[in-house]
C-alpha cells in the first residue's frame, strides 16, 4: 500500500509540473517555469525511488505487462529531465511528457489491479540478478535515447544551416558542439551500463546451461538466442559510434555518427520489444 501512495504522489507531481510549465510558458512567468523544473526533477527522483523499491520485491522489474510500462515512463521522464538541463525548450517537452508519464503510471497500476499474477516477478526467486539486469538495460536505454535525441537535433540544425533557413535563428537549442558532446557522453555511459547488463545475462545463461547439462534436465535456452543476437548488434553499433566519436573522429563525418546513434537507439527498442514478447 505504501508503494501505491508513492505512485499517486508521483502522478500528482508530474501533473503539477506540467500545469506549472503551461502557466510559465503561456503567461511568461519565470517563477512558475522554475517551479515546474524543480517539481519535474522531484517527480523523476520519486519515480526512480518507486522502481528501486519495487525491484527489491516481487512486484517489479519483470519485463512484461505493467512493469515494462512503468520502466518506459521512467526512460521518457529521464530523457526529458536531461532536456530541461541543456535547453530552455525542454520545459515545453516537460509540459507534454508530464501527463504522458502520469498516464503510463496509472495504466501500470491499473494493469496490476486487473491481473496481479502477471505483474509478480516470481523469476526473482530463481535468479536474483534479474533485477539489476533489467534495470541496467533500461538505464542504458535512457542514455541511448539522450544520445539519439541530441544527434537528431544536431542533424536538424545542420540541415537548416545547409538550407540557410531563417528558422535557425529562432531555435533555442544547444550549440552543435554541445549537442555532439552530449551525444558522445550519453552514448559512452549507455554502452558501459549495457555491457554490464549483458555480462549479467550471459553469466546467467552459461550457469543455466551448465546446470541443465549436469542434472540431465530436459529443456533448452534457445529462446534466448534472439535476445543475444540483438544484444550483440546493439553493443556493436554503439561500440562503432564510440570508436568513431572518441578514437577516430576523422574517419567518418558528423552525419554518419549521428545516424549511427539514432540507429543504435532503434536497435535497442527492437531488443526490448523482442525481450518483452
Amino acid at each position: 500500500m505504501f508503494l501505491f501512495y508513492l505512485e499517486i504522489v508521483c502522478v500528482l507531481a508530474y501533473g503539477a509540473a506540467s500545469a506549472l510549465a503551461a502557466h510559465g510558458i503561456l503567461r511568461e512567468r519565470e517563477g512558475s517555469a522554475r517551479a515546474a523544473r524543480v517539481l519535474f526533477f522531484a517527480a523523476v527522483a520519486l519515480h526512480s525511488a518507486v522502481i528501486g523499491i519495487e525491484s527489491t520485491t516481487t512486484s517489479g522489474t519483470l519485463l512484461s505487462g505493467p512493469n515494462i510500462i512503468m520502466l518506459a515512463a521512467w526512460v521518457l521522464a529521464v530523457v526529458t529531465a536531461v532536456g530541461l538541463v541543456v535547453t530552455r525548450r525542454g520545459l515545453g517537452f516537460a509540459l507534454i511528457v508530464g501527463p504522458v508519464a502520469a498516464l503510463l503510471i496509472v495504466a501500470s497500476q491499473w494493469l496490476k489491479i486487473l491481473d496481479p499474477v502477471s505483474a509478480d516477478n516470481m523469476a526473482l526467486y530463481q535468479w536474483p540478478l534479474l533485477v539489476p539486469h533489467i534495470v541496467l538495460v533500461f538505464a542504458a536505454c535512457a542514455c541511448f535515447a539522450v544520445s539519439a535525441a541530441a544527434s537528431g537535433l544536431l542533424l536538424y540544425q545542420r540541415r537548416l544551416m545547409a538550407r540557410r533557413s531563417a528558422k535557425l535563428f529562432s531555435l533555442d537549442t544547444p550549440a552543435l558542439d554541445t549537442l555532439a558532446t552530449i551525444a558522445r557522453a550519453a552514448a559512452l555511459a549507455g554502452l558501459v551500463v549495457f555491457v554490464g547488463a549483458m555480462l549479467i545475462g550471459f553469466t546467467h545463461m552459461v550457469a543455466l546451461s551448465a546446470a541443465m547439462t549436469h542434472f540431465h534436465c530436459q529443456g533448452s535456452v534457445g529462446y534466448l538466442w534472439p535476445r543475444i543476437v540483438l544484444s550483440l548488434l546493439v553493443s556493436a553499433v554503439w561500440s562503432l559510434y564510440a570508436v568513431f566519436s572518441f578514437l577516430a573522429p576523422c574517419a567518418v563525418g558528423t552525419r554518419t555518427r549521428a545516424l549511427l546513434s539514432i540507429g543504435g537507439f532503434a536497435a535497442m527498442l527492437v531488443l526490448i520489444a523482442v525481450s518483452a514478447g
